[in-house]
């Protein structure tokens, strides 16, 4: 028993020893394997220890790179904020992505405003903006680079004119393009003035140029090469005196430090390269041409304004229409020759007859051609030294030294026979004059322009009313010879209005003045244009109003005349209607004078059953008809009964 408890506890010993050496083992293991974990572990800490100083130098690189970084952004932002124009950055879907300080200033967007804000947005409602834009992106995404110039829209709606530009750039794989922006208002305000003085000084109509202190020509404008004739090479081998055809270099020299101190301005005469003489105003002071001192000269060609001193000056004394002397130079004229030794001294004042009925008949021009032609016969019969002048409209004086009143009369009647050739539509030129002879030196001259005026007049009148009615007839004459229609439609009414008189029971002196004055009554059509009066179709407003004269033309030319005053109203009232719808004055009833409206009767009925240019001639029943229709309206109704009953009696018209 004993010895199984003793094998029993010997194989518990062999297990406790097989234990324990694997115990044993286990503990040797354990104790190697953390030799080796320690190994590994100081190993490890040592890597760390390594690792820590590694990074922590890379930190203190960072650190450094960083805080070079921060100065480099702070230098770079300020650059970037004090750039004198615009600075952006548009991202490949063009928006604005960055931009500097002065984008904000130019614009007048916050920084909130710009963000994102695409490139377009800024060129809204101009076309030619957005495709000078358009253009110069092209052109970055073709080149690289581009530029435009357009008109940016700030956000108060005012524009500025830009010039920007573009360059692409990549970050991070993608397209952005980067540009500056400059406005250009004061450039163009610059490339204005320049213009303008491009302009003054190219397309100016004086010349201008440089000259050094010599004289000698150093630039000119073009205006000098057409003005001159000279090329520009050709006047950079010239002086001014040259020019001046004035050779003498210390004056040229003396003129020109003048010119430099103080400025001059002279009036002179130079030299085309023609030889041709050019009269100039030159005014030349000094400047500076870049460092060099020079001398600026403006040449103004004053020869217009020396022709028109020198006209003025001839007119000042000069009758415009006829070229003779008027009476402001005569008044001086005849103060300056008022001397003993000049005398005797006549005077022979005229007076053109028949001007204003000229005037009145023809026109004012054929009235200047009557004026022109007695000047015409005066001058073939005056001598070398007498004074002729213009003395009013249609007078005429003329002072004769050493000449006695025989001699005057011999004057008068040498002009009288010179009138007797010459005409103005057949009116012959016809002068009343009147004389008178300064004897001695203490007669006043001036009453003894007097005494030859009233003279004149006196004269004037006994031969005016026979000129005057020479004139009627010869007007009368022109008229007819013009439109023989006229004669004939002029005959008729005269005829109709006797028989119409004398139905009326009107006494002779009545029916004559009738007769002259319906064969006078159109003689105002005298100066009606021809192309008018035979026009075939409707008159134009100013046609008619011209047709609608001729009675108050025919008074003026009829009035002119002593003899046929009485006439001139009856003319003047011929187209006057009984319901006061005439012309020219618009009267009505019997304030039309009686002879007027028989006169008025008399044309109407001639002039329906005669055919006109404008129309065929109406049927004697169809005239009548219209006058029965217009009594009381057109025409006097007991005049329209009288001449209607008349030609129901027989009366042949």
């Amino acid at each position: 028993m004993l010895e199984e408890s003793n094998a029993e506890l010997e194989e518990i010993n062999a297990i406790l020893e097989e234990e324990i050496i694997k115990r044993q083992k286990a503990e040797d293991d354990l104790n190697k394997l953390n030799e080796e974990l320690e190994a590994k572990v100081a190993e490890r800490t040592y890597q760390l220890q390594e690792l820590n100083a590694i990074l922590e130098e890379e930190i203190a690189e960072k650190i450094l790179a960083e805080d070079k970084l921060k100065k480099e952004r702070i230098f770079t932002d300020a650059l970037f904020d004090s750039a004198p124009g615009m600075i952006y950055l548009y991202d490949d879907n063009s928006k604005l992505v960055r931009w500097n300080k002065k984008h904000e200033e130019i614009t007048g967007y916050s920084y909130c405003e710009l963000n994102n804000r695409h490139i377009m947005d800024w060129y809204q409602n101009d076309l030619e903006s957005q495709t000078a834009v358009i253009k110069g992106i092209e052109r970055v995404n073709k080149e690289g680079y581009g530029d435009a110039e357009a008109n940016l829209q700030k956000k108060d709606g005012t524009t500025i004119p830009m010039y920007l530009t573009a360059s692409l750039v990549s970050i991070d794989d993608r397209q952005y393009f980067a540009g500056i922006g400059i406005d250009m208002t004061e450039r163009n305000q610059l490339l204005e003035r320049l213009k303008k003085y491009e302009i003054l000084a190219e397309k100016a109509h004086d010349a201008i140029w440089f000259l050094d202190k010599e004289g000698n020509i150093l630039e000119v404008n073009n205006t000098a090469t057409s003005i001159y004739g000279y090329t520009q090479e050709e006047f950079s081998s010239l002086n001014v005196s040259d020019l001046r055809h004035f050779y003498n270099s210390s004056a040229i020299i003396a003129q020109m430090e003048a010119a430099d101190k103080n400025g001059i301005t002279l009036e002179t005469v130079h030299y085309r390269k023609d030889g041709t003489p050019l009269d100039v105003e030159v005014s030349t002071q000094g400047a500076y041409l870049g460092s060099e001192r020079v001398l600026l000269s403006i040449i103004r060609d004053i020869s217009d304004r020396k022709k028109r001193d020198k006209e003025n000056q001839y007119l000042s004394y000069h009758d415009v229409l006829t070229g003779l002397y008027n009476r402001r130079f005569y008044e001086e004229e005849i103060k300056r020759l008022d001397t003993k030794r000049n005398l005797p001294i006549s005077i022979i004042m005229g007076d053109v007859n028949g001007l204003k009925l000229v005037n009145d008949a023809f026109g004012h021009d054929k009235g200047d051609e009557l004026l022109q032609k007695a000047v015409i016969a005066i001058q073939n019969a005056c001598r070398t030294g007498d004074i002729i002048a213009r003395w009013g409209g249609d007078e005429f004086v003329i002072l004769l030294p050493k000449t006695n009143k025989d001699e005057a009369e011999n004057i008068v009647n040498r002009i009288k026979k010179h009138c007797r050739s010459l005409s103005v539509n057949s009116i012959q030129v016809s002068i009343s004059f009147g004389w008178e002879t300064k004897k001695s030196a203490a007669e006043d001259i001036l009453k003894v322009l007097k005494s030859a005026e009233d003279s004149m007049y006196k004269v004037k009148i006994v031969e005016n009313e026979g000129t005057r009615n020479n004139l009627i007839n010869t007007v009368i004459n022109t008229l007819h010879e013009k439109n023989p229609r006229e004669e004939q439609h002029s005959k008729r009414v005269s005829e109709l209005c006797q028989y119409i008189g004398r139905a009326m029971g009107l006494s002779e002196i009545e029916i004559r003045r009738l007769r002259v004055a319906g064969l006078l009554h159109d003689i105002g059509k005298i100066a009606i244009e021809e192309g008018i009066l035979n026009k075939p179709g409707k008159l134009t407003e100013a046609e008619l109003e011209q047709i609608k004269s001729h009675p108050a033309i025919g008074y003026r030319i009829i009035s002119t005349s002593y003899e046929m005053l009485e006439l001139a109203d009856y003319i003047l009232a011929h187209h006057e209607r009984w319901d006061g719808s005439g012309y020219p004055k618009g009267l009505k009833g019997e304030s039309i004078p009686r002879i007027s409206r028989v006169i008025a009767l008399a044309d109407s009925y001639d002039a329906m059953i005669s055919t006109r240019p404008y129309r065929d001639a109406l049927t004697k029943e169809q005239a009548l008809y219209e006058i029965q229709t217009n009594s009381g309206k057109q025409f006097d109704p007991d005049i329209a009964q009288v001449f209607l009953k008349s030609l129901q009696e027989g009366l042949n018209f």
